[in-house]
């Protein structure tokens, strides 16, 4: 896994005026202000070869049992998807069959769809949502988050805690996810001004004041 790691996400600079920081992705159908709409498309499956379709409601995803678990287990096969595309350009409401560009639940959803088949929901809160009705693991202590877990955060509202409290952080408030690495390091794509897929530590930034919860999509009840 590259390091990656730069100031950007943490630079009041860089991130006081970042609209796309600011909005997250809740709602594939929602426009950000001052950006153009997207002509990617948000229903259909994949083009990777583990791709599946996508199928209507909601209902708990495993990995295709065709693909065999890296050194380490599931978990290893989709970090080392993450990986790959460090790097790639931040695109809202991303194209969810395209891995050119991503949004942040496009990138953590191609990692698992890509890696394992397994076919999440398009959106940060809907993979909320699902965490939440399907992992045997769920927290709100960002300190008990585990390597693979999703974390999932609230918008940005500035750099110092005293921004976030009182700050609702409902489900319906998610507009963020990441993937935790394990060591307070998180891949995640949060705006094309920060850079597109990129590593940062989680801990002691607004990353830590805007976290909702987290859990497994590996393990399930």
């Amino acid at each position: 896994m590259q390091s990656g790691m730069d100031a950007r996400l943490f630079d009041q600079e860089v991130t006081e005026d970042d609209a796309l920081l600011h909005q997250g992705d809740a709602g594939l159908d929602k426009q950000v202000p001052g950006v153009p709409p997207q002509n990617g498309t948000a229903g259909g499956g994949g083009t990777g070869p583990r791709a599946l379709q996508e199928t209507p409601g909601m209902a708990p995803a495993r990995p295709n049992p065709a693909i065999a678990p890296q050194a380490g287990g599931y978990t290893e096969n989709v970090l080392s998807t993450a990986a790959m595309y460090f790097g790639t350009p931040y695109e809202y409401g991303s194209d969810r069959s395209d891995p050119s560009t991503f949004d942040c639940s496009d990138y953590t959803r191609w990692s698992y769809l890509y890696a394992l088949g397994m076919n999440l929901p398009q959106d940060s809160r809907s993979q909320a949502q699902y965490v939440r009705s399907f992992s045997s693991r769920v927290y709100t202590d960002i300190h008990q988050a585990q390597r693979g877990d999703l974390l999932f955060f609230i918008g940005y509202r500035g750099g110092q805690p005293d921004a976030y409290r009182g700050a609702s952080k409902a489900m319906g408030n998610i507009s963020h996810c990441g993937l935790y690495l394990g060591n307070g390091k998180m891949i995640h794509t949060a705006s094309a001004r920060t850079g597109g897929v990129r590593i940062d530590n989680v801990f002691d930034n607004h990353l830590e004041y805007r976290f909702v919860m987290g859990g497994s999509v590996l393990q399930l009840k």
